[in-house]
């Protein structure tokens, strides 16, 4: 917002008043500056009554000498807005007068700040999960070792390698008997086979 108003005159006459604006709006307090272009004159400043409590200027009446600019403070009441008013110039004692509109309004204010939630879950640990590949690494490599522990079958290796250990023995007994020929061989022979047997039932059971 502009806080100088500024005011030339004697520019284009004797006591000529030229504002820079004819409407003037501010927030807050602001300075008259007078540029006097001419020959020394006396100016006098004055508020209406729309303005009388709002505005405190320094000084009424002011002698400008020639070439020389002037600031002027207008003090503004902040517990007086928004309001409005004219501040009036004169120059050479009434020969000239100009009227500026004052409006004196809020200082624009700046939006609150939201304050931005968190979540308290957020703040909390989460559970870590193991991702796609890590958990068919896992599996594969499970799956492995339940292959090197079981045969092509899906039997125990320990079961496999008993049956084979149980078909040899059988062989080398069906074979001995057979050479001696004698009944009792055969006889034990076969015991011995019921025997191998069961034992073979058993380890495959398991």
């Amino acid at each position: 917002m502009d806080r100088t108003l500024s005011v030339d005159v004697n520019r284009q006459s004797v006591h000529s008043i030229e504002p820079e604006v004819r409407q003037f709006e501010t927030s807050e307090s602001f300075v008259v500056e007078l540029t006097n272009h001419g020959s020394a004159t006396h100016v006098h400043l004055n508020v209406d009554d729309g303005l009388a409590d709002a505005i405190s200027l320094d000084g009424g009446n002011h002698f400008l000498e020639a070439g020389r600019s002037y600031r002027i403070e207008a003090s503004v009441d902040q517990r007086s807005r928004p309001v409005s008013g004219r501040l009036k110039i004169v120059t050479g004692y009434g020969a000239e007068t100009a009227v500026i509109d004052i409006s004196l309004i809020p200082p624009e204010e700046s939006p609150e700040k939201v304050p931005v939630e968190v979540d308290e879950r957020l703040s909390k640990p989460q559970p870590r999960q193991d991702s796609p590949q890590r958990s068919r690494g896992s599996s594969g490599s499970r799956s492995r070792r339940s292959r090197t522990s079981r045969g092509d079958d899906g039997l125990p290796m320990r079961v496999i390698a008993a049956g084979a250990l149980v078909a040899l023995a059988l062989l080398f007994v069906v074979v001995g008997a057979l050479i001696a020929g004698n009944p009792a061989v055969i006889l034990g022979v076969g015991i011995v086979l019921v025997a191998i047997a069961g034992a073979a039932a058993l380890l495959y059971s398991s």
